[in-house]
C-alpha cells in the first residue's frame, strides 16, 4: 500500500511539476487575500481602516491627498479636462457629475502590499528583489492613477439609458424616475467600473503581469545563468 502511495505521490509530483511556479504564485495570491480579510476591515463608513480592530485611517491621509492631486493634475491638466475640479484635497468631480471622495481603498494600497508579500516569498533572487520591487510597486502606483483618471472621463457624462436596465438585473433594484433613483444609478454607473471592471484588470491583469516578467525575464534567466556557472 505504502509502495503505491508512493508511486501515485511522485507521478503527481512530474505531472504537477510544470505547473508549479504558477501554483505557487497563486498560493500566494490566495494566502494575502485570506491575511487581509482576517485582519483588515472597513468601519460603518467606507473611509475608516480598520487594522485588527486598530482605526488607522489617520495613516492614509497624505496617501489620499496625494492621490487626488496627482488624479486631477492628470485629468485637468495632461488631458486637458478644465471642467474638473478638486475640493477639501481629496474630493474630485466634472461639473455635473457624481462627486466622488479619493479614501484609501482608491489609493491602490492593498495592491502595493499584496505585490510586495508576493514577491517577498517568491522564489529568486533577493538582490534582483531590491529592485525590482520598488519598479513595481511605481508601476503599481502609476497604473492606478490612470484606472482613476479613466473612471473619472468615463463617468463625467450622466449614464446611458441601456445602463438602466442592465443595473435593475445587475444590481436588482428597479428604476423609478426621481431624483435620489438617478443618483442611486449613477452612483452604480460608477462603481460598475471602479469596483468590477477596473478592479479585476488590476488584480488579475498588472499584478500577473508584473510576476510573469519577473518569473519569465529575471528568475530563470538568472537560474540558467548560475546553472551554467555550476
Amino acid at each position: 500500500m505504502k509502495i503505491k502511495d508512493n508511486i501515485y505521490i511522485t507521478t503527481l509530483r512530474e505531472k504537477l511539476g510544470p505547473f508549479r511556479d504558477i501554483i505557487w504564485f497563486l498560493c500566494l495570491f490566495l494566502i494575502f487575500e485570506f491575511i487581509w480579510k482576517v485582519c483588515v476591515h472597513q468601519g460603518e463608513n467606507e473611509r475608516i481602516l480598520l487594522v485588527l480592530g486598530k482605526d488607522l485611517t489617520a495613516y492614509t491621509e497624505g496617501m489620499n491627498r496625494w492621490t487626488a492631486d496627482i488624479v486631477y493634475w492628470v485629468v485637468h491638466d495632461l488631458f486637458g479636462y478644465k471642467n474638473f475640479q478638486i475640493v477639501n484635497g481629496t474630493t474630485l468631480f466634472f461639473e455635473n457629475s457624481i462627486p466622488v471622495d479619493i479614501i484609501w481603498s482608491c489609493t491602490g494600497l492593498k495592491q502595493l502590499f499584496m505585490f510586495s508579500f508576493i514577491l517577498a516569498f517568491y522564489y529568486g533572487p533577493v538582490k534582483k528583489k531590491l529592485w525590482y520591487l520598488p519598479l513595481s510597486l511605481f508601476i503599481l502606483l502609476l497604473i492606478n492613477i490612470l484606472r482613476l483618471a479613466i473612471i473619472f472621463i468615463i463617468i463625467k457624462d450622466p449614464f446611458p439609458e441601456w445602463f438602466i436596465s442592465v443595473n435593475e438585473w445587475y444590481n436588482n433594484c428597479t428604476w423609478e424616475n426621481t431624483k435620489e433613483c438617478y443618483y442611486k444609478f449613477y452612483k452604480d454607473w460608477f462603481n460598475i467600473f471602479h469596483r468590477d471592471i477596473f478592479v479585476w484588470i488590476y488584480y488579475d491583469g498588472v499584478i500577473f503581469v508584473l510576476w510573469l516578467i519577473w518569473e519569465e525575464k529575471i528568475r530563470k534567466p538568472y537560474q540558467r545563468l548560475i546553472s551554467k556557472k555550476q
